[in-house]
């Protein structure tokens, strides 16, 4: 099989002490790079990334089976090395393969077959789209929508720039990025579901969702985001903005599974239909007319769970506002004493900021992990 390459270079007079802080950004964010040698080798979906410093370079080599791969590879790599380098974009320039593409191969445009509305605050949107394969997978169920502004009927998509990052119009023009799960897809078939929580404060994602029309069309790129882990017993924990991947998720557990989940809605006309093993019990939590987001809902049922004895294995997936989070993440470590591979919390979005604003802030502050 014919294998694509590229390689590029970043200058840097610190390249054999920043080398090693690429290692451990890497190895934070949970990739797991190998050392051979005087290089660093990560291994991701059938290809090879490699950096190694020389001569004041951090130099970087990819060979991987696809376009795909190979670009999924340019990504990780110049997203963390320019993160770390603290380098202008234009620093790094990749040659060999895959410098005629002209948008990212993950990039896909989604056109509206269908609309309905689940609940008074879910609305469910189905989308047509060709070559699913990539997003059509079990441990990546998270893909992010791209929403062109109001009132512009021929966006401009994103396009690459020299060191493989997506390159977005600005002005009129701006593209608007929110994270979504995929709640449901059929490669096939050539369908994908996604659920839209639809609110009064609404984001570009909910404000578009509350508009849609059939025949409507948006991009998308992705996936990624880690599901829970499928363990003899799982302990699940979420609001409304995290409803459509708790539903995915124990829709898709083995039948022997048992465990609890409990998913926080504002009141019964925002429940759901539910398919669960029959051993996991599903809870719902009505906040009434305390805020989303501001409630001690979860936390207190959580608590009161009694946990197994080993050695049944277990898991913990929980996503919420922010400070939910962090809470929920402490008392994991710190009072259930969980390992980082039995838990996976996540901030699903935090009060006062846009998701773009979240994230950015997130990437700045010191990891609580």
């Amino acid at each position: 099989m014919t294998s694509l390459q590229a390689h590029s270079c970043v200058r840097s007079d610190q390249a054999h002490v920043l080398v090693h802080t690429i290692v451990e950004h890497m190895q934070e964010h949970e990739l797991e790079p190998r050392q051979q040698g005087e290089r660093w080798v990560l291994s991701y979906a059938g290809g090879l990334g490699s950096l190694w410093q020389e001569a004041g370079h951090i130099h970087l080599d990819i060979t991987a089976p696809t376009l795909d791969a190979l670009h999924d590879l340019k990504l990780i790599l110049a997203h963390v090395v320019l993160d770390v380098t603290g380098s202008d974009d234009d620093a790094l320039s990749w040659q060999g393969d895959g410098n005629a593409l002209q948008r990212p191969p993950a990039f896909r445009l989604l056109r509206v077959l269908s609309i309905r509305d689940l609940t008074p605050h879910m609305r469910r949107v189905r989308f047509a789209c060709h070559d699913l394969a990539r997003y059509d997978q079990p441990d990546n169920i998270h893909c992010k929508l791209i929403f062109p502004q109001p009132g512009i009927s021929e966006p401009q998509w994103p396009t690459l720039t020299s060191s493989g990052m997506p390159r977005f119009p600005e002005g009129d023009k701006r593209l608007d990025v929110r994270t979504y799960t995929i709640q449901a897809i059929d490669e096939k078939a050539g369908w994908m579901d996604v659920d839209f929580v639809v609110h009064a404060d609404a984001g570009p994602g909910s404000a578009w969702a509350s508009q849609a029309t059939a025949g409507q069309t948006i991009g998308m790129s992705g996936p990624g985001g880690r599901t829970a882990t499928p363990a003899d017993w799982m302990l699940l924990a979420g609001d409304d903005t995290a409803l459509p991947a708790m539903l995915r998720i124990t829709a898709s557990l083995p039948q022997h599974t048992r465990g609890h989940v409990f998913a926080e809605v504002q009141g019964p006309e925002d429940e759901q239909a539910v398919q669960t093993p029959p051993g996991l019990q599903w809870h719902w939590l009505h906040r009434a007319d305390t805020e989303a987001g501001r409630s001690s809902l979860l936390q207190a049922a959580l608590r009161s769970v009694t946990w197994p004895e080993p050695p049944a294995s277990k898991f913990l997936w929980a996503g919420a506002e922010f400070q939910t989070a962090q809470a929920i993440r402490q008392w994991a470590k710190e009072e259930q004493g969980l390992e980082k591979h039995e838990q996976l919390i996540v901030a699903y979005w935090r009060h006062g900021q846009s998701e773009s604003q979240f994230k950015s802030k997130a990437k700045s502050e010191p990891s609580s992990k």
